[in-house]
């Protein structure tokens, strides 16, 4: 069963922990693709609890040396088994969810400030100072340290009030919504696909990620990996379904190439020269298509 829009009323809250290797570049710079200013194409996962939903919200805490929590994050999937992934094993690491960065904090709470917030003290990660991998936060603390941010970053003010994390919440309503349309419409055929949805949401065992629709042509007798974006599309996702088509290739079709089909809200540069350059990927934008 495809899983219900409304992402707001169930959601849940966390803190994602991580070490160094994983938020800053070989120079020690922060890491460019945890910057929301470059996440219009989000892509990849990040370890989490078994019991994260899409549409859930963490904040990331960053290990010595930062010892902060430095992003706002919204789970874009459920929980999966990340257990056939070769990197995921070598850490003990076994589920993941696809996400986005919603923001990046310019004042973040240290530890040491947290620890000086009474309010905070029976808090278990606080007490466990941080050290397991990621932590469920209760509602009440949650409220708590969003409004210790409020008070130092007048520009965090700004986008919870511009309804920054609502806006992206939509987005992944309305993604649903689309991928419900187009599993059980045949609006692609003017566009010369004529497809049988085999799965949703299909999860890449031993590559992670997941395929929104996993489908078939039966005239070209290929499989066609169907990846929608409700933003504007680039180079990660162009990545990102390639990998899923190697997948394809070597997991389901004996070794005879899929076809990817990205369907988003516009194509930047690096993603339409990706494409000029590839025979096994094309591309739609959703103004092209009609729900009506």
């Amino acid at each position: 069963m495809p899983r219900k829009p409304n992402v707001r009323d169930s959601r849940q809250y966390w803190v994602w922990v991580t070490t160094v290797e994983y938020y800053a570049e070989d120079d020690g710079s922060d890491r460019k693709d945890l910057d929301p200013s470059t996440q219009s194409d989000p892509g990849g996962w990040w370890t989490c609890h078994r019991d994260t939903r899409l549409g859930d919200l963490a904040l990331l805490y960053r290990a010595k040396p930062k010892m902060h929590l430095g992003y706002l994050i919204q789970a874009e999937s459920d929980a999966y088994s990340i257990a056939d992934d070769r990197h995921a094993i070598k850490r003990g690491w076994d589920y993941g969810c696809d996400y986005r960065v919603l923001y990046k904090f310019e004042n973040p709470i240290t530890l040491n400030d947290m620890r000086q917030d009474p309010y905070l003290d029976e808090w278990g990660a606080l007490r466990a100072n941080f050290q397991r991998r990621v932590y469920a936060v209760p509602r009440g603390i949650w409220q708590r340290l969003l409004n210790r941010m409020e008070e130092t970053e007048p520009r965090f003010v700004r986008f919870l009030r511009r309804g920054g994390v609502e806006k992206a919440s939509a987005k992944i309503e309305d993604e649903e919504e689309l991928e419900n349309r187009l599993a059980k419409d045949t609006i692609l055929r003017p566009f010369g696909f004529d497809l049988e949805v085999r799965e949703r949401q299909r999860f890449c065992e031993g590559h992670g990620g997941r395929i929104d629709l996993l489908c078939y042509e039966r005239k070209r007798k290929r499989y066609v990996v169907v990846e929608l974006r409700n933003v504007r599309a680039g180079q990660n996702t162009f990545g990102q379904i390639a990998t899923y088509l190697g997948w394809v290739q070597q997991r389901l079709s004996n070794g005879k190439p899929a076809h990817g089909l990205v369907i988003a809200r516009g194509f930047d540069n690096r993603f339409l020269a990706a494409a000029a350059a590839s025979d096994h990927v094309s591309y739609l934008d959703l103004q092209e298509l009609s729900f009506e």
